[in-house]
């Protein structure tokens, strides 16, 4: 009887066991998962500090070179903080709409800035490398212009007497000179197919002249195998390195400067690509240009 006995209370004390051990394993999984959701927050907190400290120091920058611009006018500058500096400190994406000869001045001096604050950037190494891909339907207006310069004779009538908006193609015959002479940049000009033939003979020949110019190391023609592209592509898209290996987008839509006629929409996205609408940018350029046979490494 006394073994018996003896039997009934081993039989609790080994189920009691089991189910310890088992509430044990229970813990530490949770406890483990636990740990790596923190970790992962944490690492997506580091992240966005990261890309945001990036982004605002090339705000700042951008307003520096804004405010600097002898030949831009004060409307012009107050226009640009006011309609995409300040937004931008806020939001991910915003939009400029207008008529062209208002709007183009205020959009493409600050796509200008950009341009320029990213050579700045990369030149005091808080970016260690960047790819910029114009994505228009001809080869990007500046690179078909003298440095400096632009032919007055290919813009639209409305622009050829417009000092400002012809400032605007001049400024950046300077900056993407300097980007495509930039080793950590690698500048992408992409175009449909035949785009290169609906240039003057004279835009052509420039053109030409820079994809051939060996200065020119970080220069990339790329003309596509598509032969259309919707007008919510045509635009630029940048993709910058910070010194931590993560990654801040800048990208606009809006006409080029030989279709500146009637009203223009602008849009502009900048920040990381775990924002929404910056990420739905990022891969609707991206997948267009897989569909026409680019598939540029970023």
């Amino acid at each position: 009887m006394h073994h018996q006995k003896h039997c009934q209370t081993n039989q609790p004390s080994g189920s009691k066991s089991l189910l310890i051990s088992l509430l044990l394993v229970f813990t530490a999984i949770i406890t483990g998962c636990g740990s790596t959701q923190a970790e992962q927050e944490e690492s997506h907190e580091f992240l966005t500090l990261d890309v945001n400290e990036l982004k605002m120091t090339m705000l700042a920058d951008i307003s520096t070179i804004i405010f600097s611009d002898d030949e831009l006018s004060n409307d012009v500058k107050t226009d640009i903080t006011r309609l995409a500096i300040t937004p931008l400190r806020k939001s991910s994406e915003i939009k400029i709409a207008g008529t062209d000869q208002e709007t183009r001045p205020i959009a493409v001096s600050f796509q200008k800035a950009f341009e320029q604050s990213l050579v700045n950037m990369v030149d005091e190494s808080h970016i260690t490398q960047a790819t910029a891909i114009i994505h228009t339907r001809k080869p990007t207006t500046p690179l078909c212009n003298p440095a400096g310069k632009s032919l007055t004779a290919t813009l639209p009538l409305t622009m050829q007497d417009d000092a400002m908006r012809r400032k605007t193609i001049e400024d950046r015959t300077i900056t993407l000179r300097r980007m495509a002479r930039s080793a950590p940049i690698d500048l992408y000009v992409a175009y449909v197919h035949d785009g290169l033939n609906q240039r003057s003979p004279a835009e052509q020949a420039i053109y030409r002249g820079e994809v051939s110019n060996p200065e020119n190391i970080s220069l990339h023609d790329l003309e596509m195998a598509c032969t259309e592209m919707p007008d919510d592509i045509v635009g630029a898209s940048y993709v910058l390195t910070t010194k931590r290996g993560n990654s801040l987008y800048f990208g606009n839509n809006g006409k080029q400067a030989a279709d500146g006629n009637g009203n223009t929409l602008w849009r502009y996205w900048f920040g990381g690509l775990q924002s929404a609408p910056v990420d739905k940018r990022y891969h609707q350029v991206l997948d267009y240009l897989r569909e026409c046979g680019l598939d540029i490494e970023l």
